[in-house]
């Protein structure tokens, strides 16, 4: 089951919304943070771009053989 956090909030005559610290900390959203906006039929969804590092390790303890290109060898210039 998860957890659901429901927060009010009002639109700026510039289309702002503040998103409310709570739900940002829980997503890990700071400044400078970039987000994805989704329209599922009339909800709007806010999801976090995930930062490079969230990546690191993910492939650790497959095997992904040999991916790496072989190197052409070194060329003679006259």
């Amino acid at each position: 089951m998860s957890d659901i956090l429901e927060v009010e909030a009002i639109v700026s005559s510039k289309g702002q919304v503040t998103l409310p610290a709570a739900m940002r900390a829980k997503l890990g959203i700071t400044a400078g943070s970039h987000i994805h906006f989704e329209l599922r039929g009339n909800e709007l969804v806010i999801k976090p771009e995930l930062p490079m590092s969230a990546y690191y390790g993910m492939l650790k303890g497959y095997d992904l053989g040999d991916i790496e290109p072989e190197k052409e060898p070194d060329r003679e210039f006259e």
